[in-house]
């Protein structure tokens, strides 16, 4: 009976309907098809082990500053003393973040990889041939690996580039001074800038974002290189600056951190976050005191982690908007001031202090000890993961990067143009405008203007101030502790293909 119906019904006709025929030659060819093709080499930065998290890439630029303190509060946060040995620069080659910074930018330039290698599956060998957006494609790619070179490069110095030539695929990487791997990221980014999209593409590398990572390159390139790059990084700066791009600074300091973030003008290059799709910012749970919760109706409860420390608290005047993106006083709700327990306090109110005064108490006494981190809008009721986007880069950053460039060639003095550049951002924080500014005081203004947007260790090296032990818990180190050592696993897994930097 099944067959009688079937060869009634012609079901002996097998070819499927065809709704659309992409063939793969034809595939890649506007930017929303390779949008498509490159999502996963952008999701790295949204990593647990990226950008935002407290174990990886951002804990090695903000943990190791004044800007970050994660004192250990009774049985948490201890972590095996990876925290404390990170804000007291004493890491070692196994040291958990250390092993996890390697892994996120390395990570990320596999993918990049990836991505290529797909390209020239669809597209053919022949670049020359490729369409427009495919050619833009490969430019995208390669900046963004680009990209998480410099993240290695900054971090740990001599470095590999894994260019994903055939020479690489066949013999594998090998090591390069920090002033090569440099020297390859300034030609890649440069080779690849006219064919990249020339547009604000929020959260993609297009032709101004590139422009930031040479400009971002550039002001710690004596850093990197021994050679200073002040004109380079102003040129780079000028072209975003009038570029006609659109971007600009909002009148409200806090509007680039709210959790409708997308497409704010003044970031320049985003990761994007979802408390659905792209996980990832966590902020409010790491710094926020347990007691919180209860504020926020949050349905995961709050950390009691991070906090900033009482030195760097004092760096902003009362009258400063941006001191609100501290949290110090009592935790209230609806009116009252409510009441904490655990193992050494009973019922005591819940008062956030304005400094740290331990961070090895084991006791629990220092619960309460230290600004929290709450520069990012709280979203009540949320789960786990917020949604604002984080900034890697910032039109604010930007104007200082070119003041501090005019001052460093002015002999470090601010006249004229480099002091209303530093004005634009300072008077927008309700402050009255510098009539002077010196080195030291622009460092501050990019720590409170910066603050936990992961910045800080390139900005303390470049003044010179990274190892001296010039805040809490730190003693002064060799400046050797500028960088990172290469991860022991990177070494035991590439025998004869690294040698160990000199970082102690």
């Amino acid at each position: 009976m099944a067959a009688s119906m079937c060869f009634n019904t012609a079901c002996t006709d097998l070819e499927p309907e065809i709704y659309t025929d992409v063939l793969k030659e034809d595939y890649f060819k506007t930017p929303e098809q390779f949008s498509t093709l490159i999502a996963n080499a952008y999701s790295q930065l949204a990593g647990e082990y990226g950008y935002v998290y407290r174990e990886g890439y951002w804990s090695m630029q903000e943990y190791t500053s004044d800007e970050v303190v994660v004192p250990t509060r009774g049985t948490d946060w201890f972590d095996n003393g990876v925290p404390q040995a990170m804000h007291k620069h004493t890491w070692e080659e196994n040291t958990r973040d250390v092993n996890n910074g390697w892994s996120f930018a390395y990570g990320g330039v596999a993918k990049c990889n990836t991505v290529l290698d797909n390209i020239k599956e669809l597209q053919g060998d022949d670049e020359s041939q490729y369409s427009d957006a495919a050619k833009a494609g490969v430019a995208e790619a390669k900046t963004l690996r680009a990209f998480y070179h410099l993240l290695a490069m900054d971090l740990y110095g001599n470095v590999a580039i894994d260019d994903n030539s055939e020479e690489v695929k066949k013999n594998g990487v090998k090591q390069s001074s920090r002033k090569e791997v440099f020297e390859w990221i300034e030609k890649e980014i440069l080779d690849n800038l006219d064919v990249m999209d020339n547009s604000v593409r929020y959260g993609s590398m297009t032709r101004p974002v590139a422009r930031m990572i040479l400009a971002k390159m550039y002001l710690n390139a004596e850093v990197y290189t021994g050679t200073p790059m002040w004109e380079k990084c102003i040129e780079q700066c000028d072209s975003i600056i009038n570029g006609g791009y659109g971007y600009m600074l909002n009148p409200d300091y806090f509007t680039a951190f709210k959790k409708e973030n997308t497409s704010n003008m003044e970031i320049i290059f985003p990761i994007v976050f979802d408390q659905v799709y792209a996980k990832g910012n966590m902020f409010h749970l790491m710094t926020l005191h347990y007691k919180h919760q209860d504020v926020y109706g949050f349905t995961t409860a709050t950390w009691n982690g991070p906090c900033t420390l009482g030195s760097f608290y004092d760096k902003y005047s009362d009258n400063d908007l941006r001191k609100a993106q501290w949290f110090v006083g009592p935790i209230e709700k609806d009116g009252k001031v409510l009441k904490y327990s655990n193992a050494t306090l009973e019922n005591v109110d819940a008062i956030i202090t304005d400094t740290v005064t331990t961070i090895e108490d084991g006791t629990a006494a220092n619960t309460f000890e230290g600004p929290r981190f709450v520069k990012f809008e709280i979203e009540p009721g949320i789960e786990h993961h917020a949604n604002s986007d984080f900034p890697i880069y910032r039109y604010a950053d930007v104007l200082l990067m070119k003041a501090e460039c005019l001052m460093r060639l002015n002999g470090g003095s601010a006249t004229g143009e480099a002091l209303a550049l530093v004005n634009e951002v300072h008077t927008r924080a309700g402050l009255t405008a510098y009539t002077n500014i010196t080195l030291d005081e622009l460092l501050d203004e990019r720590g409170r203007e910066l603050a936990w947007e992961g910045h800080r260790r390139q900005d303390l090296i470049r003044f010179g101030k990274f190892t001296t032990g010039m805040w809490e818990f730190m003693e002064p180190r060799s400046t050797n502790r500028n960088i990172f050592p290469i991860p022991q696993w990177v070494l035991d897994a590439n025998p004869g293909v690294y040698t160990q930097n000199n970082w102690k």
